[in-house]
């Protein structure tokens, strides 16, 4: 069992040795299943030679002195590990001291190990009968006894010596590596939190279990930790893009620290009360005392390790921060910025750009961190609609794992659902400001269409008709003549007010509806090489005044469109109406609109009033030909069209 233990890193070596033979963690893991393996073999022969044949078996003195000494040699495989992963060189050129200082003090401590005498080895105890008259110390140098003792501490305080700097250089090396890197290193600090709930689960069964397995315990151990340390450096070398470590260290951090913990606890209070009580009412305290800390030790150490691990304790701590900051936010710009400033703290995202499409077509970017090119876009929409994108550097890399695209799924939700409240209210009060201002220009207008056109029309009639009536007496041919000039000019204030009149409202409307005002337009574009077809479904009488003057506009600016632009034969007119809403559609059979083509003030004029009522109009080309316009006018209280649909993200996993 105990070369059973050298077999996962020599098989990890061998995997490395095929892809990387000149990496040196290929051959530490290669060294280290050597000492393992050979210290296994090596204290199974000797047990044998000495329990079963009394040490008369070949090479007995050989296989005790390496079996015993062998074994702790494995302890500098993993300083030595830590201080060259993953990519086989140091942190930086300032180390080089600091590891040969900590790869001296191991080869010391190993000297020391092979030279220090059997009795103070295993501490003064006593040989086994097939051990006596067996060579035992084939290094031991004739030294005082005095230095002996210190020598037997010089290994572990050597191998104590290299952990430390290598724990330093490791740490030194994550705080200042990349995302991809860090992914990296993450596998070996799984491989190191293994190791913790390994060796504290190994100590822990070894209290409850007979002795007769305590040995196949520790073995198994020993074997599971080093398996953890060879698959760590195998996957991180060779395959580390392929597996989202994230959850997985997490877990092992939580229970490592958890087991620590309980260990801890459990000695302690062992240890403070067998002072006072006996030793089996003392380790039952002690598991009382466990049992009743286990619940809220393990609830803050779970919040310990997700802060150590996303930056927060719970996961969606996030959500409530945004909201509150929400809360203080006022026009989009602000929002977004606090969105991409909490999105970047919570999610440890060195960048962070948000994106927001306006109605206008206008784009509103604000950025957080420093731009990079790594990033991560992720759409997100709206009722349907794209509205924006949001754009991010994950912290491990080029991945975001999928527990935080969820989260940041339900981030951007709801910072979208306040973007598009603060953008639709920002519209509404420009909708006012612009209706205000639509109201004072058409006064305007029509105080310069009377004053400029009207008033000085009928001064001049006035003017004509008191020349006529000076010139009645005297000659009636010529009064005659002015009253008639009159006529015409009063013919063309008429005609002037009926366009004003018609400006403000068609008066086909008032006259025949929306139907007869439609069949009217149809006439009128109808000819030789053009046939207007008009159909209508639903209720189409009484409509509100908006909506029939919006309707009647589109579908003129649509047959006036048809019959300039088209070069169709047929063209169908449907009007539908429903219980919320009056639907318009216009098809030809023309030639459609090219690709690219520059939209006008007709089309620009059509989605406007569409969008006026809450509703939309589209124009699109049909795919067998010809041009479709299709508008929706909600009309009616509390009809603002289709109900509202889910917000919509495109990068969220399910």
């Amino acid at each position: 069992t105990s070369a059973g233990s050298g077999l996962p890193l020599a098989v990890a070596g061998g995997v490395l040795a095929t892809r990387l033979p000149r990496h040196p963690l290929t051959w530490l893991m290669l060294a280290g299943g050597f000492i393992a393996v050979l210290d296994g073999i090596t204290a199974a022969y000797a047990s044998l030679s000495v329990v079963e044949h009394g040490g008369g078996l070949p090479l007995t003195a050989a296989t005790v002195y390496a079996g015993a000494r062998f074994g702790p040699m494995i302890n500098m495989i993993v300083p030595l590990t830590l201080m060259f992963f993953p990519d086989g060189r140091l942190p930086s050129r300032r180390w080089r001291w600091p590891v040969a200082a900590a790869i001296t003090a191991q080869a010391v401590g190993v000297v020391a190990l092979l030279m220090v005498p059997w009795r103070v080895f295993s501490h003064g105890e006593p040989l086994a009968p097939g051990l006596r008259g067996v060579p035992l110390d084939p290094l031991t140098p004739p030294l005082p006894d005095a230095l002996w003792p210190v020598s037997g501490w010089m290994f572990w305080v050597g191998f104590l010596f290299s952990f430390g700097v290598s724990i330093a250089a490791f740490t030194v090396r994550f705080r200042r590596s990349d995302p991809v890197r860090r992914t990296q290193l993450r596998w070996m600090l799984l491989a190191l939190a293994a190791n913790v709930v390994l060796f504290a689960a190994g100590m822990v069964l070894t209290e409850v279990t007979p002795p007769s397995v305590d040995w196949w315990i520790g073995d198994i151990s020993l074997i599971l930790m080093h398996a953890a340390v060879a698959v760590a450096v195998l996957v991180a070398v060779a395959r580390y893009r392929l597996y989202d470590v994230d959850l997985l260290l997490g877990w092992t951090l939580l229970y490592a620290a958890l087991a620590a913990a309980v260990i801890g606890i459990d000695v302690a209070v062992f240890v403070g009360a067998g002072t006072v009580i006996d030793e089996p009412l003392a380790a039952v305290t002690g598991a009382g005392v466990v049992a009743v800390l286990y619940a809220p030790l393990r609830l803050r150490l779970q919040r310990w390790v997700n802060r150590v691990l996303t930056g927060r304790a719970e996961p969606y701590d996030v959500v409530s921060a945004l909201a509150r900051r929400l809360e203080r936010s006022m026009g989009p710009d602000e929002l977004l910025l606090e969105v991409a400033r909490a999105v970047a703290q919570s999610f440890r995202s060195p960048y962070v750009r948000v994106e927001l499409d306006r109605a206008d077509g206008k784009t509103v970017v604000v950025e957080h961190g420093t731009p990079r090119d790594d990033v991560l876009v992720l759409p997100f929409g709206y009722r349907g609609a794209a509205i924006g994108r949001l754009a991010l550097v994950p912290r491990s890399g080029a991945r975001l794992p999928a527990a935080d695209q969820r989260l940041l799924a339900d981030v951007v939700r709801q910072a979208a659902a306040a973007a598009r409240a603060t953008a639709l209210t920002e519209e509404l009060q420009r909708s006012r400001e612009q209706l205000v201002t639509g109201i004072a220009e058409e006064r305007r207008r029509l105080r310069r269409d009377l004053h400029d056109g009207l008033g000085p029309s009928l001064a001049a009639a006035a003017l004509k008709i008191e020349a006529a009536r000076n010139l009645a007496p005297r000659d009636a041919a010529a009064a005659d003549a002015t009253l008639r000039s009159v006529r015409g000019d009063l013919s063309g204030v008429l005609a002037d007010v009926r366009r004003l009149v018609h400006d403000l409202r068609p008066p086909s409307l008032d006259q025949f509806g929306l139907v007869g005002a439609v069949e009217q337009l149809a006439e009128r574009f109808q000819g030789r090489s053009l046939r207007v077809r008009l159909s209508c479904a639903g209720r189409l009488s009484p409509l509100p005044a908006a909506a029939e003057e919006a309707a009647y506009r589109i579908v003129s600016e649509a047959l006036a469109n048809v019959s300039r632009h088209a070069g169709a034969a047929h063209c169908d007119v449907r009007l539908e109406a429903t219980a919320e809403a009056l639907e318009v559609e216009v098809v030809d059979d023309g030639r459609g609109m090219p690709p690219g083509a520059l939209v006008g003030v007709g089309l620009v004029g059509m989605r406007e009033r569409a969008e006026e009522l809450g509703g939309r109009c589209a124009v699109s080309a049909r795919p067998g030909g010809g041009t479709r316009v299709h508008a929706v006018l909600p009309f009616g209280r509390g009809s603002g069209g289709d109900a509202p649909e889910p917000l919509t993200f495109a990068g969220s996993a399910p």
